[in-house]
């Protein structure tokens, strides 16, 4: 009753006063207006549908890789907050995939893809950052998260100059926290000896000529993947000790390595985790792999050295990592097989989870697409392998990209943590050995 009576009093004093400027604004105006909402990575379908019919939004394509292809970047000529006239009709800015785009038949999962930068060699993003640090050319770029959040790659043999020339590092290993990889991947820095600004391997290889037959003979040390367990660093790598022709050669072991510390400057051997050719053929190049779907269990997939066999699977228990012979190896579907026996029987009748030919592997789950995607080189071409299960098989084969558009490409890698927009988009990086020896990164944006 009291702010009854107050409103009406003052009604009453604006009468008597003359004064018009004090009676209450109409509600009606306000009910006229409608504020514009943020509609940043909104898809425009989307926005509309919230809008209804307060106001008309009109699409303006602008082609970027900021957003995925759909997603609004903003207002065209106002901003999220103004108020306009109900009814109004609003440009919008909305993100168009770029001319150079490469698109997929109706029959792919990707809806299209590009290069979007180069991240190592000349005229890349991190060209001024390697080449003081002794990098000119490399390959490989294998991502994976470090206890701290940010994300480690892991690069191949190495070399000052171009055309594989000058001082050659067996691997080197740079990091990042750059999640937004719509411009390309930018390091914070390369792990170097201050002494001398190089790069520093995790291990370094002999460099000694090869030898086919030879275990003792050591060419290089190529890194295969590496993990993160809690403040736990690891790197796997495989020593190889001849290089054959095309996609062809030998590996005496693969190794794990220790980080001492958060400098990554210095590793130590874990003795325990050491697969020898004679072992397990199957373990030349081993990639590991955290499965959302079984937190319990650090995941395995392995294949021999070159890129002519097929790929098998094992894991083991987190909490007993460093000890090998808990090591459970897929021998059938459904059958896992510890230790030894594990390892004999996948030598004399492996079971694959992704059937020859396979290349340097990478696993990840796909939110977007509730999928396991195993990314490797099938044939010429860079592929996804889906499959609704962490042990495949991974049968249904999409290709992303291949040697005529790309000579020399062979190697694509993925991670959770290089995905946006719910993982409908993921980033590979790419690798290739020429015309140019050095890396990339790729936009997939699926259907």
């Amino acid at each position: 009753m009291k702010k009854r009576f107050f409103l009406i009093s003052a009604s009453l004093m604006c009468l008597l006063t003359g004064v018009t400027s004090c009676a209450p604004v109409s509600s009606s105006q306000d009910a006229n207006q409608y504020t514009l909402p943020d509609l940043y990575n909104v898809t425009l379908r989307e926005a509309k549908l919230n809008a209804g019919a307060n106001v008309l939004f009109q699409a303006n394509e602008v082609e970027t890789t900021e957003l995925v292809e759909g997603r609004i970047l903003g207002y065209s000529d106002t901003e999220a907050g103004a108020k306009v006239a109900k009814g109004s009709t609003v440009k919008v800015d909305v993100a168009k995939r770029v001319a150079h785009a490469k698109n997929y038949p109706d029959t792919s999962v990707i809806k299209y893809s590009d290069v979007i930068e180069k991240t190592t060699g000349p005229d890349s993003l991190n060209e001024d950052l390697c080449s003081a640090h002794g990098v000119g050319g490399t390959d490989l770029g294998i991502p994976f998260e470090l206890p701290d959040g940010r994300m480690m790659l892991l690069y191949g043999d190495t070399f000052s100059g171009q055309n594989m020339q000058g001082i050659w590092h067996s691997n080197f290993m740079a990091i990042t926290s750059d999640f937004d990889l719509s411009d390309g991947l930018t390091f914070d820095e390369l792990v170097y000896n201050e002494n001398n600004n190089q790069v520093i391997p995790f291990a370094e290889g002999l460099h000694q000529g090869g030898n086919e037959h030879n275990t003792s003979v050591e060419v290089t040390k190529i890194p295969t993947g590496g993990i993160s367990i809690g403040n736990d660093v690891y790197i796997f790598y495989m020593s190889i000790r001849y290089w054959g022709v095309g996609g062809s050669w030998n590996v005496n072991y693969n190794q794990c390595v220790k980080a001492t510390d958060d400098t990554y400057k210095t590793w130590e051997i874990v003795d325990s985790l050491k697969w020898r050719e004679d072992e397990l053929f199957y373990a030349g190049q081993i990639y590991p792999f955290h499965n959302p779907k079984d937190t319990e269990h650090i995941y395995f997939t392995s294949i021999p050295g070159g890129r002519n066999d097929g790929a098998v699977m094992f894991r083991v228990d987190k909490d007993k990592f460093e000890n090998r012979s808990e090591y459970e190896y897929l021998t059938a579907k459904d059958t896992w097989t510890k230790g030894d026996t594990g390892m004999a029987k996948l030598n004399k009748n492996p079971y694959y989870v992704l059937n020859p030919a396979v290349s340097e592997p990478s696993i990840v789950y796909n939110e977007y697409l509730d999928k396991f995607i195993f990314c490797t080189l099938k044939g010429t071409s860079i592929s996804l392998c889906l499959s609704d299960s962490v042990t495949g098989p991974y049968k249904d084969v999409y290709s992303v990209c291949n040697g005529v558009d790309y000579p020399g490409l062979y190697g694509g890698f993925l991670h959770e943590k290089f995905m946006d927009t719910d993982g409908e988009r993921m980033y590979i990086q790419l690798s290739r050995w020429t015309p140019i020896y050095n890396t990339f990164c790729m936009e997939v944006v699926l259907k």
